[in-house]
């Protein structure tokens, strides 16, 4: 499954930062964990594909609009193309999401998971989302009875490096007992390559508390989709480099900052 090809180089600006704030030894490692990934951003319907936010979803016949643990449809946040994104990556390895179909991207905005289970950001179970993988040409939904949907919204996608921060133990343990630095580079990071409000794969780009052993699926800030989270200021989905392998998604869990 997916495209093979070279990695987008790293700017030479950030190459030097890292250089300075960790040392010849060290720069290396460190340029080694930047990841590829790609920037959504809303745009125009005349240049858009079938990527977009909100709007509805292709479901198969037979396949149920997910529903939170309370019992209440969720919300679609998101629904991304495949085979758009695939072309998108080229030039950045090796494509590790599906080749076709769709990524469909449900969310309890009610937030119901958080009520008995663990505090925000730190959302372990699958009660608040659920990412579904779908035929392309499966027909579009309507809404359940009392849902309402989010403005559908396009999106294309473009090629974007991510950097790790001081908050992620891959850096740490590059840099050990040296927590100021980690926190310098971040810092560089953010300035020279700054995020996108929307972002596929890579590495998290908020203060959000990583849930261990996964890694960021998608990542939207709460302007960049026209959706009401509350004190919610970003929500993200996160799997596990297995389930990425596999191209499993039943086991997606989400994260979230409350501002």
């Amino acid at each position: 499954m997916g495209i093979q090809s070279g990695r987008q180089p790293l700017p030479v600006v950030v190459s030097e930062a890292v250089r300075v704030r960790a040392g010849e030894e060290v720069a290396p490692a460190i340029e080694a964990l930047f990841r590829p990934s790609l920037a959504l951003a809303v745009c125009a319907e005349a240049v858009a594909g079938r990527s977009g936010l909100g709007g509805l979803p292709r479901l198969p016949e037979g396949t149920a609009w997910p529903v939170s643990a309370a019992g209440v449809p969720m919300q679609l946040l998101a629904r991304l193309d495949c085979a758009e994104l695939a072309a998108a990556f080229a030039g950045q390895g090796e494509w590790p999401l599906p080749a076709s179909g769709l990524l469909l991207f449900f969310h309890d905005d009610g937030f119901a998971d958080a009520a008995s289970g663990p505090p925000p950001g730190e959302v372990d179970g699958r009660a608040g989302c659920r990412v579904l993988h779908v035929s392309a040409d499966a027909p579009e939904r309507p809404l359940p009875p009392g849902r309402e949907a989010v403005p559908p919204s396009p999106v294309t996608a473009r090629p974007a490096l991510s950097a790790p921060s001081y908050q992620d133990e891959e850096l740490e343990r590059l840099l050990p007992g040296d927590f100021l630095a980690a926190m310098d580079l971040s810092w560089d990071f953010s300035e020279l390559m700054p995020a996108p409000r929307m972002r596929v794969l890579g590495w998290c780009d908020s203060g959000t508390e990583r849930p261990a052993g996964r890694r960021p699926l998608l990542q939207l800030e709460s302007g960049g989709a026209a959706a009401a989270w509350g004190e919610a200021v970003n929500l993200s989905f996160w799997i596990t480099e297995e389930d990425l392998r596999a191209g499993r998604f039943d086991r997606v869990t989400r994260a979230y900052e409350v501002g």
